[in-house]
């Protein structure tokens, strides 16, 4: 009883939400769509439910923009738009295998070099217009236009060529590469094509990158035109975005039901993980990702508010601490590190001392109550069929830390401070995102653990968006921590491998390898993408991994045990190896609808 009345006071209060949200007289409704099906709809596998109900989730950061060009390290912005945008290909992380998406399917040629993709006919973006070939030539002219810089442009770059791509006819489209590139249809399948008839004035006049950005999306959320399974209904900076259900979707059910299922989908933004954890403990969000930290309170709630916790495995993505390594100068010709500094972060010794001082087994005790594992290399276990598990590994041994300090020419003073062979005192200031419980306990777990080295590291907490501003643009800082989400084939981390990468954060964006051992990793992405052989991908990207694991440009930290938690009023909910427990958002639907 107390159970029923909890869910009809939710339920009550999304629906004024809404309310208050349109200004109306009375709560918004959904009036599902009576358009017709596409020509090629896509039918899912799913068991058919019924419409209805709201479904809720927390973020911790906001949206950057809606436009998938601009250059951001945001995740999380990357995910709202994967609800609202689609690629020509898309990865089904149940089958781990990649399925059709915008195109129905795909033929690779006798010399592997070109990839002819038929697109759905039929399909037609939010606002009623057809989608074309002209729609996905249109969007890798922007992805190649050099006004519009992007991350994608290099990914898509084989052989030191751009990709050349052709309209065959309205639903007909080639690619062709300059060599055998082996992840091309996983690759291909991250650009999200973009609307020609909404986007081609903005694209000839220079200002494609200005477009749908977070304002239009409070004043005009109509103009941001998508074919994902949701369009924008409206969005409150600092408090919530709201989608609804796109008319035009191209995927139902057996039974011929447009989805998604659901009539709205609200992202609550809640900066601090704690309080997100606690809206789902206390029923207030529908899923959310555990942290191991929180796993054991949270789970207390299940039962009061029907809730599973599901346990995943690792992480799929890495944390770490990294130095900035990179040379250059300011326009003003102020290095960005000092060069005495430089010299410390550049030495290989010196980082791998900083790692064998890093407590990270404390740290799995004390943050994670021992549902964690020390990391040992740049691809999470969580990878199964990329993780090498024999890199090397740097045990806490402080001992063995001091070693090689001393090898490296540094030398402890008689008040036990560290100092170089110029007589300056080893210290560095540390850059962390603020309003995060585990990087707090890491990062002052890092800041005594080198304190007992003789080191003096200055713990500053700042946004997230001054950090990559800084890690991006500035470089003007000495140490951070962060990390990356991974999974998935390897491919997907060249920005982060190549010395020419924009996500090579120690040392980004050079002209030609700075070290041997980065010109060695460069060598390896070209290798790996030529083969078609697996084992041989494999043997490759595991060397990479060693090298990583040698060289220390990443200060590794833990993996820690994933948890997911989802309402048991969900049906279809399956839950894959690796990724979002939501990969399948519009499969979902609840009794209570």
């Amino acid at each position: 009883m107390i159970q029923s009345l909890n869910s009809t006071l939710l339920s009550l209060s999304l629906f004024l939400i809404l309310w208050s949200f349109t200004g109306c007289s009375r709560p918004v409704e959904v009036e599902r769509s009576t358009y017709p099906l596409p020509e090629d709809v896509d039918i899912t596998e799913a068991t058919p439910g019924k419409y209805g109900d709201v479904f809720v989730l927390a973020l911790p950061q906001e949206p950057n923009s809606f436009n998938f060009l601009i250059p951001t390290n945001d995740g999380y912005t990357s995910y709202i738009l994967g609800g609202l945008f689609n690629g020509l290909v898309d990865y089904d992380p149940i089958k781990e295998s990649h399925v059709p998406a915008l195109a129905r399917s795909w033929e690779v040629s006798e010399d592997k070099c070109a990839y002819t993709f038929h697109l759905r006919r039929g399909v037609k973006w939010s606002d009623g217009e057809p989608f074309t070939a002209d729609d996905v030539i249109f969007t890798f002219d922007a992805i190649f236009d050099p006004r519009y810089g992007n991350r994608y442009a290099q990914q898509y770059t084989i052989a030191g060529e751009p990709i050349k791509y052709e309209k065959l006819d309205d639903y007909t489209v080639r690619f062709t590469t300059a060599d055998i590139y082996a992840p091309f249809i996983n690759d291909i399948g991250w650009a999200k094509i973009l609307p020609r008839h909404k986007l081609q004035i903005a694209f000839e006049d220079g200002s494609l990158q200005k477009q749908w950005s977070t304002q239009t999306a409070i004043d005009h959320p109509e103009e941001i035109v998508g074919t994902g399974m949701f369009r924008i209904f409206s969005y409150r900076p600092g408090e919530r975005l709201i989608l609804s259900p796109n008319p035009h979707y191209w995927r139902a059910d057996q039974i011929g039901q447009r989805l998604p299922y659901v009539d709205f989908l609200i992202y609550k933004f809640v900066t601090d993980i704690n309080t997100q954890n606690v809206l789902f403990a206390t029923g207030q969000i529908d899923a959310t990702a555990v942290s191991a930290t929180d796993m054991i309170w949270v789970k207390r709630g299940a039962q009061k508010y029907d809730f599973t916790v599901h346990e995943r495995g690792p992480e799929s993505g890495i944390g770490f601490i990294w130095f900035n390594q990179n040379p250059g100068q300011n326009d003003n010709g102020i290095p960005y590190v000092a060069p005495y500094k430089l010299a410390w972060f550049q030495n290989k010794l010196f980082r791998q001392a900083i790692a064998y001082g890093f407590d990270r087994e404390g740290i799995i005790q004390a943050v994670y109550f021992g549902r964690a594992e020390p990391l040992h290399s740049i691809i999470s276990p969580a990878n199964r069929k990329w993780h090498n598990n024999e890199t090397p590994r740097y045990p806490y041994d402080p001992k063995k830390a001091r070693a090689l300090l001393k090898k490296a020419g540094f030398t402890y003073r008689s008040d036990g401070r560290l100092e170089d062979v110029s007589g300056n005192l080893v210290e560095f200031e540390l850059l962390a995102s603020e309003g995060r419980q585990k990087t707090t306990a890491s990062a002052t777990t890092f800041v005594e653990n080198m304190k007992a080295l003789g080191i003096a590291v200055k713990l500053v907490h700042i946004d997230f968006g001054t950090l990559v501003e800084k890690i991006d643009s500035t470089y003007r800082y000495e140490a951070a921590m962060m990390g990356f989400s991974g999974g998935g084939d390897p491919s997907g981390g060249k920005a982060i491998y190549r010395s020419d990468g924009h996500l090579h954060i120690w040392h980004p964006k050079q002209k030609m390898p700075a070290t041997p051992w980065e010109a060695r990793i460069d060598e390896i992405m070209d290798a790996q993408e030529r083969t078609l052989d697996e084992a041989e991908r494999i043997a490759l990207i595991n060397e990479m991994q060693v090298i990583f694991a040698e060289q220390l440009p990443l200060i590794l930290q833990v993996t820690a045990t994933t948890y997911s938690g989802i309402k048991n009023k969900w049906q279809n909910v399956k839950i894959a190896p690796m990724g979002s427990i939501l990969w399948n958002l519009d499969e979902l639907w609840s009794e209570e609808g």
